[in-house]
């Protein structure tokens, strides 16, 4: 798999020179630094952690082709004994593709056709014997995009196919976003998220919201997920505000999760990290 990323990359930064919009790299490096579970008064149940990240986004031929990719490597700055009494330093990766395909109608309207596959959970360390060590989602989707006076409106509908390794079966769903971009910097987005597949847990799955704001050099996000089960996750919200400064950004967030969640205190994650753009 690594030597698939690498070489993925590799190919858009040969293709970045042959066809891209701008003559960009269009990368962008970073480094984040956080702490796990830190609502928890002893610090031996805390992890703290580096995550190194690599992303590029870029348009080709006139804006009618459009690719992203983020590369994501987490580990944990101490062991942990996770209960098998062999302490191991927590690694896992995050991986994300998107590619789209735009068809535009004039010049307010653009369709898009898009494909992504993500692994939004690869472990490798520590590895379980029995649960998945790796969650993918791959979703196509299709977007339109309406420009007017007072900003963009969109919709979205997806349809996720969540797979796991080890067997343990596939999970289909149906996403449906709309959203509103302003001219003036607000920008707010709703998701939700059914599942069609298994056919016993069929219907809603859960909600989502993002509102944001950017001026200037500051963006500022608060991103909330509302799980089907609230008393068995808890709903996660996490807020951040960015700032930019020449090709730099700095930003700070923290996550708040397992709010309502019966049985377990809400979990806090702050996370402080730096992008370079080339």
């Amino acid at each position: 798999m690594k030597k698939c990323i690498f070489l993925f990359f590799v190919f858009c930064m040969i293709a970045n020179f042959a066809a891209a919009d701008d003559k960009d790299l269009c990368l962008s490096i970073g480094l984040e630094f956080g702490v796990e579970n830190i609502s928890k008064s002893d610090d031996d149940d805390n992890i703290y952690y580096l995550m190194p990240l690599l992303l590029y986004e870029n348009s080709f031929f006139n804006k009618t082709l459009d690719v992203y990719a983020e590369l994501e490597y987490t580990f944990g700055l101490t062991k942990k004994d996770y209960g098998d009494g062999d302490e191991v330093i927590p690694q896992s990766i995050y991986f994300d593709l998107i590619v789209g395909y735009n068809l535009r109608f004039g010049s307010a309207s653009t369709l898009s056709f898009i494909l992504e596959n993500e692994f939004d959970k690869f472990i490798i360390s520590p590895r379980s014997t029995g649960g998945p060590n790796l969650t993918g989602i791959f979703t196509p989707a299709v977007n339109f995009n309406q420009n007017f006076s007072f900003g963009d409106l969109f919709a979205r509908l997806g349809a996720p196919l969540t797979y796991f390794d080890k067997g343990a079966g596939t999970t289909m769903g149906l996403d449906f976003t709309i959203g509103w971009n302003s001219t003036f910097g607000l920008g707010i987005e709703a998701k939700l998220r059914t599942l069609l597949f298994p056919g016993s847990d069929v219907g809603y799955n859960g909600f989502e919201t993002i509102f944001s704001y950017q001026t200037g050099s500051v963006y500022v996000e608060v991103e909330t997920i509302f799980p089907r089960e609230i008393s068995g996750e808890g709903v996660k919200i996490t807020p951040e505000f960015d700032y930019s400064w020449w090709n730099f950004t700095f930003y700070v967030k923290c996550e708040f999760s397992g709010i309502g969640a019966s049985g377990a205190g809400v979990r806090i994650t702050p996370a402080i990290g730096v992008k370079y753009s080339y």
